[in-house]
């Protein structure tokens, strides 16, 4: 299924998708990684950048769409990762990555408002760059071990989620990213 800005969604639909109420993320350490199917262990847990990955299937043809952009509260997932309150506001960016016109990996980055201050501050003009291609340029990068999460059935036909916390200079940011089946097509 293909994602339109314009298509009535509401503003909250990656996230009800990749943050549900009762989420079942697992980290490595205590999912063994043989539970994954074997092809989408190969992508979950890669800490690589997943926009040089997704690049290297088709050379020219990687592209990032502009879902939505705004600041609000976190989902409850974000609450926690970020250990922020309820009452504080995040910066919330959401894409789609795609080889041509096909929708591979839907992204949601929540980024507290207080981490959005220095350079960190280029974070809110990506435009259609994708985040990793400025994460993976910068020296002071950390990221916390990838979570994996099985998506229940949805209209965006992703299955499999994975998520973990970026830090610059200590500030941090949390990145979710839901895989669509149709990755297994260009991957092959």
């Amino acid at each position: 299924m293909k994602f339109h800005a314009q298509s009535g969604h509401s503003r909250h639909h990656f996230a009800s998708i990749m943050h549900p109420p009762a989420p079942g993320w697992s980290d490595r350490n205590t999912v063994p990684a043989w539970q994954l199917p074997r092809f989408w262990r190969d992508w979950l847990l890669d800490q690589g950048s997943l926009t040089a990955r997704i690049s290297a299937l088709r050379p020219g043809t990687f592209n990032v769409q502009v879902v939505q952009q705004y600041t609000g509260r976190p989902t409850t997932v974000e609450q926690q990762a970020l250990k922020l309150s309820a009452r504080q506001s995040v910066w919330v960016r959401e894409v789609i990555l795609r080889l041509g016109d096909t929708p591979l990996v839907y992204a949601r980055t929540a980024i507290p408002l207080s981490s959005l201050r220095g350079d960190e501050t280029r974070l809110r003009r990506l435009g259609n760059r994708s985040l990793g291609s400025y994460l993976f340029r910068q020296p002071s990068l950390r990221r916390t071990p990838l979570q994996v999460s099985h998506c229940r059935a949805n209209d965006l036909g992703v299955q499999w989620s994975r998520r973990s916390v970026f830090t610059l200079h200590g500030k941090p940011l949390l990145v979710t990213e839901a895989f669509a089946s149709e990755l297994a097509d260009f991957a092959c």
